[in-house]
Parts: C-alpha cells; structure tokens; sequence
C-alpha cells in the first residue's frame, strides 16, 4: 500500500510537472510562433457599412448659365459640372484669389492707407479716400463682403508694391494651383481681356480659400458696421452683395461678381449637418438666375447626399485576436452611434484601427479600436470600439481545458489529474 500510495504520489507530481512546463510553454511562447498573425489579416479589411444607394436620385436643375460645377468642399468631388472647363470671365469672384494671397502673406491687424490709385475706382467699391488708415482685415470685409474695388486695389498694393507684382503672384499662384484655364489681369475683376478662369478652377479657388477660417466668417457675414469713416462717412453700414447669404440660412458663402463681359457670377457655399457644398455658377443671364441656379445646385447636391444611420451604439463590429497563448479573441463592439450626411451614391466602407495594444487582461467596455469610417475620399469621422467581454490571464484550468497542442495525443493532463484524485 505504501509502494501504490508512493507511486500515485510520484505520478501525480509527475503530471502536474508537465502541466506546469506546458502552461510555460504556452504562456511564453510567442503567439506568432502559434498562429499566424491574426491582426493584420484581421484589421487590413474594408467592411462595407452602408452600401452604394441604390434609391431614387433626384432630379438634376436645369441650369442655363454658360458654365456651372457643384463639388464636396472637403474632397473637391463633384456632383454636377456644366462645361466646367470652357473659359470665361468671373468677374469680382476674382477677389477669392485675392483674399488667398491676402490672408497667407500679411498680418491682419496691419494698418495701411488708401493709395490714389485706389480712388475712384471703376465697379463695385466704397468710394475711400486717399490717405484713409483701415487693418487689412477691415479692407478684407471691404473687399468680399459688398465687393470693394478700391479695397481689392489698396491692399494689393500694400502687399506687392504695385497691381502688376500682385497679379504676378496669382497669376504664380494658379499655376501651382494646376489650374490650367486661369489666367489673372487684375485683382478685382474688371473687364480686361484674358483675365479668364473655368468654373473647375473657381471651385478649386473657392476650397482653398474656405479652409481658411478668417476668410470663411468673412464671406459668411450679412452686413457689418465700422466706427472709423468709410469713404468719408462715418458709421456706415456695409451690406453683403450675396442675396443667398441673406435669404437662406444655411448659406455661408462665398462671393458674387458681374461685369457686361462677365454676365453675372456667383460662387456659393453652403453646410447641412456637417457636409459643406460649393457651387459656381458663370455667365448667368441676370442677378435673378444666378442666385435661383446656384440655390438649385445646393439643393439638389443636399438631396443626393443624404443623411444616414451609419452605426449603432452596440453593434458588434470584428472579433480580434488578443495577444494571448490560447489564440483567443474579443469581439469588439461600437461605443456610439454615427449618423452623417453622405457624398452622393457611394458606399460607405469601415476599417478597424487599433487604439491600445491588445494585451490581457481585457474588460468589458475597455477602449481598444475605432472604427474609421469614410465614402471615397471623404472621411466621415470615427466610432471608438469597446470589448463586449472580459478576457482574463489564462490560468492553469483555462489553459488544460483549451490544450489541443502537440502534446495532447501522448499526455492527456486533464484525464490523469482526474484520476489520480480520485
């Protein structure tokens, strides 16, 4: 009895020797050399989140203007072109250009005066004075909100030295620009032959100067008031030549322009839940049908870009591998939900991007991904990813009752620990 009891002894320390070198093994043995690597087989997919839209498309606006492009102003994607490369006049949209240069090279709340050869200037403009002291932001609201000539001449001026050195530099600047229909005479506007662009490239124009966040409060303002004399008048009111400003809510932009040359000219912006539109409409028969087919234009950009549910708070996303000798996963789950306007009839697609590493232990509702979300081009924002479970340091039970490796088929751990306690 004592020989049985002292072998049952011997072949039990025995069993739990090689149960301790096997969870060794395990828990030290790198999961690489386990399995192959899960996550980047895992998370290098695209997961289609909502379909291409496969609804009703609304109707497109007849336009009659010469020239017309609608674009995302995130991606420059468009949504509706009408010879969008044919060159024409644009007239005081010019000043976009202008504001460009503008706003990258001087300081703001520089004081210039007004030069003689801003007086009297023909078109648009306020009537200043020579010898008149403004901020370049003051002559920036001039310029771009009632569209002031002897403003866009003053601080052209006041930047370059001369008109001609400042039109050098558009003229260098759209080049850079790879906008290949443009071609600047001067920085306002006026009728001067070959000072031609495409509604292509003032859409181009537009986007770059809407990142800009001093340009776009200023094309979003209705009217404005300074306290120092304008043009000799002191007080005075300065209303936005932009009637879409004024009439719609959800216009914030940008810049109207006219010429006999010209016909009349709008580019236009507009935001509805979080997705920004611009339309340029060029060689427009009058004011009337400039503003009715550039509101059009929007409208209907709106309506082909829907606003959808793109996730729910809880959806389960992926299953990933953990770092974990048994090869096993967490199921991640969104933390949010996400509703976003689209971009047109694309589909919306979904990538997983590690946040933390995935070490254990893991708990339930900790952060571990996002869930990055776009259509084409367009980043639709992103949805933080929690585990839906717990997953905790595989102790020795865990790992004997998941062993399946290469010594399971000669030692069976779990079976011998069993009986010898019995």
């Amino acid at each position: 009895m004592r020989t049985g009891g002292s072998t049952r002894r011997i072949l039990k320390s025995l069993v739990v020797l090689a149960a301790v070198l096997a969870t060794a093994f395990l828990l030290f043995t790198p999961s690489s050399a386990l399995a192959s690597d899960p996550l980047a087989a895992s998370l290098d997919e695209s997961i289609v989140i909502v379909p291409a839209n496969e609804g009703d498309v609304p109707v497109v606006p007849r336009v009659t203007a010469k020239a017309a492009i609608l674009v995302d102003m995130a991606t420059g994607a468009v949504l509706y072109s009408r010879n969008p490369d044919k060159q024409l006049e644009m007239a005081s949209t010019t000043k976009m250009m202008t504001a460009i240069l503008i706003l990258e090279s001087m300081d703001l709340d520089k004081v210039v005066k007004v030069p003689s050869a801003a007086v009297g200037a023909a078109g648009s403009a306020l009537g200043l004075k020579r010898g008149e002291s403004f901020t370049v932001k003051e002559l920036l609201y001039m310029m771009l909100v009632p569209s002031a000539n002897d403003a866009a001449i003053t601080l052209a001026i006041a930047q370059a030295g001369t008109v001609k050195a400042f039109v050098a530099e558009m003229n260098a600047r759209a080049e850079k620009m790879g906008l290949t229909k443009t071609h600047f005479e001067n920085a306002w506007g006026l009728h001067v032959e070959g000072h031609v662009s495409s509604a292509r490239d003032m859409a181009e124009i537009a986007r770059v100067a809407m990142r800009d966040a001093t340009f776009r409060k200023i094309v979003s303002t209705r009217e404005f008031t300074l306290d120092k004399p304008v043009g000799g008048i002191r007080g005075r009111v300065i209303k936005t030549s932009n009637e879409l400003l004024e009439d719609y809510s959800w216009v914030n932009g940008i810049k109207t322009g006219s010429t006999p040359w010209a016909d009349y000219c709008l580019a236009a912006s507009a935001t509805k839940d979080g997705l920004t539109l611009i339309s340029i409409v060029l060689g427009a028969k009058d004011q009337d049908t400039r503003e009715m087919e550039s509101k059009a234009l929007l409208e209907y950009g709106f309506k082909r870009c829907p606003v959808k549910a793109l996730v729910e708070k809880g959806a389960e996303v992926v299953d990933v591998p953990l770092a974990d000798p048994l090869a096993r996963t967490v199921r991640l789950v969104t933390a949010e939900s996400l509703s976003r306007r689209l971009l047109g009839e694309k589909e919306v697609a979904g990538r997983v991007k590690l946040t933390k590493e995935l070490t254990l232990p893991v708990k339930t509702g900790d952060e571990l991904a996002e869930l990055v979300l776009t259509q084409g081009d367009a980043d639709l924002g992103s949805v933080k990813l929690v585990a839906a479970e717990s997953v905790g340091v595989p102790d020795l039970r865990t790992i004997m009752g998941a062993w399946n490796g290469p010594w399971a088929s000669c030692l069976p751990l779990a079976g011998l620990l069993t009986a010898l306690n019995d």
